[in-house]
């Protein structure tokens, strides 16, 4: 293959998924698009995984970090491939999944068919942590967003995508499914992601994709791994609506959107808070731990777009004594 196709830097983040990294390094070194940098980076694991990578290495001759101490996040990996990134894409390989042999072949291709496109992403397949198929991510498309859009390939215009849909959740499921531009990796990330312990993809990706256009295909070209380990399992309900409102907050005001829009953005998330089992309490100290600045500068927008609002109150009010009914 021609090194004058676009490089991608493969970067593989690893932290005590020994089991796996050698189905995910090889999946990686086995795809049929040539033109790839592979650089592992290992946070401290406590397992076997410095052995399993070194021997790896050792074979294939990628590049390997070991971090003497655990720095808490994946999106410290993240940050430390900025510099490091010689492609032109950027593909982060989450440690416990594995890709297609066709996956780059398929993306680069799209993304360079598709001009001014910064993020490409496709389907997967869920698997368990024996590797057997247990789901496919059309259901979350189907069943979360409740939308036909994903069931056949589309590219799209990425502030419109940010406002019909990154705004209200994910629309990336994996991002081991993912292939960015190696400029608008730079320009999206920001140290506050390190913040976030569920959220920060969601942020990263609505990031993205204010900086130009968006591929999807609905092939599944990657096979992502869900066990007791994944990170989203272990987010307790404070922490995941404070998140949840701390990342909506951060995208809204990205969009230069009125501010009386923002009550409604926000209100599926105020209902969510009635039937989760967190207290009021609970959740404004976990935003206020996460970031005490954007926590005010949240509220007080909330507040005032409520105020432009006011049948939101009512409504609150009506949800409120269907809650509390239920709870009986």
């Amino acid at each position: 293959m021609s090194a004058q196709r676009p490089r991608v830097t493969a970067l593989v983040p690893s932290y005590n998924h020994g089991r796996f990294l050698r189905q995910r390094i090889e999946s990686i070194l086995g795809q049929t698009y040539k033109n790839v940098e592979l650089i592992v980076i290992d946070d401290a694991s406590r397992d076997n995984s410095h052995e399993i990578i070194a021997s790896l290495q050792a074979n294939y001759g990628f590049r390997y970090i070991r971090n003497e101490r655990n720095s808490g996040t994946p999106f410290a990996a993240w940050e430390s491939v900025l510099p490091l990134a010689a492609g032109d894409y950027v593909w982060i390989c989450e440690s416990d999944d594995f890709a297609e042999p066709s996956f780059l072949e398929t993306a680069v291709h799209a993304l360079e068919a598709n001009e001014g496109s910064v993020l490409f992403y496709c389907n997967s397949w869920v698997i368990d942590a024996a590797g057997k198929r247990v789901d496919h991510t059309g259901t979350f498309f189907r069943e979360i967003w409740k939308e036909s859009r994903w069931e056949s390939d589309f590219s799209a215009d990425g502030y419109q995508e940010l406002l019909g849909f990154q705004l209200r959740g994910q629309t990336v499921p994996n991002m081991s499914s993912a292939l960015i531009s190696t400029q608008a990796f730079r320009a999206a990330y920001t140290p506050f992601l390190r913040k976030l312990k569920l959220t920060g993809d969601w942020l990263f990706i609505g990031n993205v994709i204010r900086q130009g256009r968006v591929v999807f295909s609905r092939q599944a070209l990657n096979n992502f791994r869900r066990h007791d380990e994944t990170a989203r399992v272990r987010v307790k309900s404070a922490l995941s609506q404070a998140e949840f409102i701390l990342t909506k907050y951060i995208l809204f005001r990205g969009t230069e959107r009125p501010m009386r829009e923002f009550a409604h953005i926000m209100s599926t998330d105020v209902v969510r808070f009635l039937y989760e089992p967190a207290r009021l309490g609970d959740v404004l100290m976990a935003l206020l731990k996460v970031s005490w600045v954007s926590t005010g500068r949240c509220l007080a927008l909330f507040a005032v777009s409520t105020l432009m609002n006011r049948s939101y109150i009512h409504k609150f009010f009506e949800r409120y004594k269907h809650a509390k009914e239920l709870a009986k």
